[in-house]
Order: structure tokens, then sequence, then C-alpha cells
């Protein structure tokens, strides 16, 4: 690290970076913040470059760093709402009749799979329940895909036969 170059850089650049941030964002102390930070990111990545290159180097960093500073502040704004407004949004909540009906059919079904032979269970589940595919089933446990086709339509049949509708 050559510091008498980073200081002459620094000396050269650093009003002309702080004033382009502070157009930007319309705050000098960050301004001087990312400043800083650009200098220090020189140091680490842009020391060795040719001297035609670093000027480029310190306003693509800084300009970067608005960048990223802008998304950052976007992502966390927040706006107000009136109190009155949010009295009219629907509770999107399943009622509780809603809850305990799901929850009987899981066990139904969990009572029928239990009546299935332990392999055509396992590829049901994997499957429907896991979401694998066919081959990665079929790898999983070590058998044919063409396997896993039938024991799986043998699962759907004896579901859809015992199943109220």
């Amino acid at each position: 690290m050559d510091r008498i170059r980073i200081s002459r850089l620094f000396s050269s650049h650093q009003r002309e970076l702080a004033d382009y941030v502070g157009r930007q964002l319309n705050d000098r102390d960050l301004a001087a913040d990312f400043v800083q930070e650009t200098f220090v990111r020189f140091m680490e990545h842009g020391d060795a470059l040719p001297a035609e290159a670093c000027r480029a180097f310190l306003y693509s960093t800084v300009r970067n760093l608005v960048i990223d500073h802008v998304r950052s502040r976007q992502r966390r704004k927040t706006s107000s709402v009136p109190v009155d407004d949010l009295a009219h949004i629907a509770d999107d909540r399943p009622r509780a009749d809603e809850v305990a009906a799901a929850r009987e059919k899981i066990r139904q079904i969990a009572a029928l799979l239990d009546e299935l032979p332990q392999l055509t269970r396992r590829i049901f589940v994997l499957n429907r329940v896991t979401g694998l595919s066919y081959r990665t089933v079929a790898t999983r446990l070590d058998v044919s895909e063409s396997t896993v086709q039938k024991h799986l339509a043998t699962a759907l049949r004896h579901l859809l036969a015992r199943l109220p509708r």
C-alpha cells in the first residue's frame, strides 16, 4: 500500500466525492462517511490500479454506496395509514371451525395411509407431502420411476375410495 499515493488521491478527490454524495443524498455527514468508506475500499482493492483508473474506481465505489443506501432506505420505508383504514382489512386467518375440520381431514388421511404397505406410504409422503419428484423419490428409495408411479397410483386410489366426500 503506497501511503503517499493514497494521500494524494484523497487530497485530490475527497471534496469532489463528498460534493457528489452530498448532492445525491443531501446529507453532509453521510457524504463524509461514504468518502471514507470509498478510500478504505480503495486501499483494500484498488491500490494496484494504474493511476488513470483510480478516479473511475473511486467514483464507481461511492456511486455504488449511494445506490445501496437508497435501496436500503426504500426497503425500510413505511407509510402511515390512518387507524380507521386498518379496521376495514379483512382477517384472512382461518376460522376455528375450518382449522378443526382441516385437522380432522389430516387425521383421516394419516389413518388411511397407515393401511398402506410401508413402501407405498413412503412414496406417497415423499412425493405428495415433501414435494420430491418421481426421479428423486426413486433414487432415494432405490427403485425405478415406474415403481414410484405405480405405488403412488395405488395410494391415491386407496385415499379417493376411502375418504368421505
